[in-house]
């Protein structure tokens, strides 16, 4: 009995002085909907697929090096020049592609001991993303909409993994005191990681299209935009494309989908944001007060009109992604006919509108206080 006590309070020492990141957290394994339609992606479009196992290497690989690197120097190296380099070769075809999804643990198995909760929430919303393409992609499915209305209630099960089904404040991946240091000392990835989100907007778009040989030619046009994208890297997207801009039939017609995703987006910059910037010590913690701000489904909600684009052709979107984050925030506030027109301003114009919006802003503040 005495050895017994010896050895429960040994074990509860050793528990208490383990690394915050090694603690247990429990594992529940899950997985998608059953379903006929699941992997039609793979089968319909083979190479629309292999881009998407190779963003879920991007994402993966990308938080394993931020978390294993302590010499902040080295890991822009090893982001912005070796995986950034690693990635263009397999969208190009230049290196193998995974020919399935890869498991996270198996990309990032540190990054998955450090936020457990954050990576249940990223896996789990993930395949309803796939679901929803593959659901897209049969057209052996009669009755699309409401496949798609099951899988998301089947999403909506696990509400410890999902992402609120309204529109984020865009003041908590933009307004809080460590926001901005990734996409400042990372500029290249955090574009790479724009264009990941660029590529599944337009596919949930594309793959609304009826006739199947249509919808083929778009999906073909979306993957040679993004391979683009890493040819020439000064095409990457220059702020967080978003569903009302991107994907505005698929908003109108699932908008809490395209909330979720939209969410999702958000937190994987909050999340890079915490990873990369020094002065938060404490990384677990503060993805996790982070996620819980996230998930919680009432509070910190968008008030902007968000008023959606008419559907921009896939290959006429590069002014769109261009345009600068407090550009593409200005345009939240306008309606859709002066969101047009601001497209079509240059630069310089462009820049004004925004300042004057500021002015408006600041002077609307002031007279409310």
């Amino acid at each position: 009995m005495k050895m017994f006590k010896v050895f429960t309070v040994a074990l509860l020492i050793f528990c208490a002085v383990l690394p915050v990141e090694a603690r247990i957290e429990k594992r529940e394994a899950i997985f998608y909907l059953p379903g006929r339609y699941n992997f039609a992606t793979q089968r319909v479009y083979p190479e629309l697929n292999a881009m998407l196992n190779v963003i879920d290497i991007g994402h993966g690989a990308l938080a394993e090096v931020l978390i294993t690197t302590k010499d902040e120097a080295r890991a822009i190296e090893l982001i912005e020049k070796d995986l950034f380099n690693r990635v263009t070769r397999m969208f190009l075809g230049k290196e193998p592609r995974p020919r399935f999804s890869p498991s996270e643990e198996t990309v990032a198995p540190e990054g998955v001991k450090l936020a457990w909760r954050v990576n249940k929430a990223f896996d789990w919303t993930h395949y309803l993303h796939r679901q929803v393409y593959d659901i897209l992609s049969d057209d052996r499915v009669a009755d699309k909409d409401q496949s798609i209305r099951e899988a998301l209630g089947y999403y909506l099960t696990e509400l410890e993994r999902t992402f609120p089904l309204k529109i984020k404040s865009m003041q908590l991946m933009e307004g809080q005191s460590f926001s901005g240091y990734w996409k400042e000392r990372y500029p290249r990835f955090n574009g790479a990681i724009w264009a990941y989100h660029w590529l599944q907007l337009a596919a949930n778009e594309a793959l609304l299209e009826p006739d199947p040989e249509a919808r083929r030619r778009k999906i073909d046009t979306a993957v040679g935009e993004f391979k683009k994208m890493f040819a020439d890297p000064s095409r990457l997207p220059k702020h967080m494309p978003m569903a009302h801009e991107i994907s505005p039939t698929f908003a109108k017609r699932f908008p809490e989908i395209a909330a979720t995703f939209d969410n999702l987006h958000s937190f994987h910059d909050i999340y890079m944001d915490i990873l990369t910037n020094p002065a938060v010590r404490n990384k677990r913690d503060a993805v996790y007060r982070q996620l819980d701000l996230m998930q919680a489904p009432r509070k910190d909600l968008e008030t902007m009109p968000l008023h959606p684009l008419p559907p921009i052709p896939i290959e006429q979107q590069q002014t769109l992604l261009q345009m600068d984050p407090e550009e593409a925030m200005a345009m939240m506030m306008m309606t859709t006919e002066e969101q047009l027109d601001f497209l079509e301003m240059s630069p310089e114009k462009r820049k004004e509108k925004v300042d004057q919006l500021k002015k408006e802003a600041d002077h609307s503040g002031h007279s409310g206080s």
